[in-house]
């Protein structure tokens, strides 16, 4: 049977039949893939403690009918500490769910796997909210539905003080496009500020943005709207992540 390497991330999972597993990967080398982890369920496995969800992993991948099947794994990364943190585990989801649903199968996105590790490694010790929201705005820039900022989305003329947020048209909008969109938000300055910044910054210039908790809070339900534009449905982990807010 031909087996072929890849290197990639577990963004998601499924059960399948009595032991199996359906494992969706963002690799480096093929982008997302969907492949299969044969009685990865049952308690003799060796392979079950290295395909948990986030786990950045070697791969070694034998070509099947249906689903290639996971034949050998070595774990570059296990990310254990964003399970025991529900906030953080929280938005790895949240980036997980993005990439997943953003993201057509088998095409090449090295860009997008780049910040995809980058951004679980900032999960684990920098504000999660800021890490995931800088990693879905460089997803959307990667794939070409970077915001606009400087001008209106929709109409391209100047933008005025405090323009709306509009996902529907792709950034900010003027009051007049702003109008038409009925998700369209004002974000405050900070919150507007810091989707320019993230646009802009590096993994390691990300961490060292400070939000007050009501900017936060905008900036991430702005990049959810957005994403949720894109892919005309609900993000399930945004709707875990509203549960946890106090």
């Amino acid at each position: 049977m031909p087996v072929y390497k890849a290197e990639g991330v577990v963004l998601a999972r499924r059960n399948l039949g009595e032991a199996d597993r359906v494992l969706t990967l963002l690799t480096r080398e093929f982008g997302k893939l969907s492949v299969k982890a044969k009685a990865v369920r049952r308690t003799t496995s060796r392979l079950a403690g290295r395909l948990e969800p986030f786990t950045h992993a070697r791969f070694l991948l034998a070509r099947g009918r249906a689903l290639d099947v996971v034949a050998q794994v070595e774990v570059v990364a296990g990310h254990a500490d964003l399970r025991t943190d529900l906030v953080r585990v929280g938005h790895a989801w949240l980036v997980a769910e993005m990439t997943d649903r953003l993201l057509p199968e088998a095409e090449p996105h090295p860009e997008v796997f780049a910040r995809l590790v980058e951004a679980l490694d900032l999960l684990a010790g920098a504000d999660p909210a800021v890490a995931a929201c800088w990693y879905a705005l460089r997803l959307f820039d990667a794939l070409g539905y970077r915001p606009s900022t400087d001008r209106c989305a929709s109409c391209g003329s100047t933008l005025p003080e405090g323009a709306a947020w509009s996902p529907r048209w792709g950034g900010f909008a003027c009051v007049r496009c702003a109008g038409d969109d009925p998700r369209a938000a004002r974000l405050g300055g900070e919150a507007a500020a810091a989707v320019r910044f993230l646009l802009r910054a590096g993994p390691s210039e990300a961490p060292h943005l400070r939000l007050s908790a009501r900017a936060a809070a905008r900036l991430e339900a702005a990049v959810v709207s957005y994403a949720e534009a894109r892919v005309e449905a609900p993000l399930r982990a945004a709707r875990v992540l509203r549960t946890l807010e106090p």
